[in-house]
């Protein structure tokens, strides 16, 4: 037997109803609300990526060079020890370690007295010997008419003939003793045999020196030579006139410039390094001798590169380096072609695929691909 439906449960029914047909509309606005705000996988590129100034780099029109770093240290060119050309008392020094002195000058004097007795000694016996000449060469003269006259037989005359053969050979034999002696005399007078600055003294005045024992060390300091080792791989590049930079200790601000005058014909066995030689003229003598200097030398040279730095090339190392430009707002894959590189500054010339005043991406920014929409910084208005 059915019973009949109360309102009150008539009403719950009802509220029941309304309730599902409210949260069954709710999940189909929220369906509708999420559509609405998830964009579709095509409108992804739309969206422009912001970078910032340090991601870019500016493809510049600049001079660039192929360095080669060098080290080595400064000596003079023209640099001699000043021995003793005779034994004795050193009788005066006349100069110091940091004088300047000329050619000729006189720098050191020995004790002479000795020196002068053997030459004045000499010097008689030479004017003895020339006197005998002379007398031997008038008897002959004499001997001669007799011989013509018969007066006297040809061994007579021979005698004369051959008495003036021995005194023409005594007087040059004490002509060259008198020379010796004459020559021990100026070398008792030490001079300077170039212009240039005195580095070491190692006599006093009284001290007895022996022939050749040292006196001083004379350089010249206008110019010096700068020597550094270059390894083998690289010499092949390395060529006479070539440019020299030199920083030197002491010298912070101040580049000094030379060019590479010799290369050694063999490479040491041990380092396999080859020494070159660098001259560096020193006019005003600021440089010294044993001066520690670190040098670039320019190996080759282009005038308006195309540069970039290295961060800015994809797959520098090999065989496709490309790089990723900035063009209409939009990333562009660009292979390029490189030409000179500075690997001391880091910077390649670009032959081909770029030109100056493009914009490349520096930054290594991830799943960064060609299409990619990009927003470039504004550039601050200049003061």
């Amino acid at each position: 037997m059915n019973r009949p439906i109360s309102s009150r449960a008539k009403r719950h029914a009802v509220i029941v109803t309304v309730l599902l047909a409210l949260a069954a509309g709710g999940i189909v606005v929220a369906q509708k609300k999420n559509a609405a705000t998830t964009p579709d996988k095509a409108d992804t590129a739309a969206i422009a990526l912001e970078l910032a100034a340090s991601d870019l780099a500016h493809v510049t029109d600049s001079t660039l060079i192929q360095p080669l770093s060098l080290s080595g240290t400064l000596n003079p060119i023209r640099q001699t020890v000043i021995g003793a050309e005779v034994d004795g008392v050193l009788k005066e020094v006349l100069v110091r370690p940091g004088d300047k002195v000329n050619t000729g000058q006189v720098i050191a004097r020995f004790e002479a007295g000795d020196r002068n007795n053997q030459l004045r000694n000499r010097i008689a016996n030479r004017e003895r010997y020339k006197a005998e000449l002379h007398l031997a060469e008038k008897t002959r003269e004499r001997d001669a008419d007799l011989l013509k006259q018969g007066f006297i037989s040809p061994t007579v005359y021979d005698k004369s003939e051959n008495a003036v053969a021995v005194a023409a050979a005594q007087l040059r034999a004490e002509e060259a003793q008198a020379a010796v002696a004459n020559k021990a005399v100026s070398d008792g007078v030490v001079r300077a045999p170039f212009n240039g600055i005195i580095a070491s003294r190692k006599a006093e005045p009284g001290s007895r020196v022996n022939v050749n024992q040292a006196l001083f060390n004379l350089v010249d300091l206008n110019e010096l030579e700068y020597e550094a080792n270059v390894p083998v791989a690289r010499l092949p590049a390395v060529k006479l006139g070539q440019l020299v930079t030199l920083k030197i200790e002491g010298f912070d601000q101040q580049q000094f410039t030379g060019s590479i005058e010799r290369i050694a014909p063999v490479a040491d066995a041990g380092s396999r390094m080859v020494p070159v030689y660098v001259k560096v003229n020193n006019p005003a003598h600021s440089l010294r001798g044993g001066m520690f200097a670190q040098g670039e030398a320019t190996l080759a040279k282009v005038e308006h590169a195309a540069t970039l730095p290295y961060s800015a090339i994809r797959d520098l190392d090999g065989k496709a380096p490309y790089v990723l430009a900035v063009e209409n707002g939009k990333i562009v894959s660009r292979p390029i072609k490189l030409g000179l590189m500075n690997e001391l500054t880091k910077q390649v010339a670009i032959t081909e695929g770029i030109k100056s005043g493009a914009v490349v991406v520096i930054a290594k920014i991830e799943n960064l691909k060609p299409g990619q929409a990009v927003k470039l910084p504004v550039a601050k208005p200049t003061a």
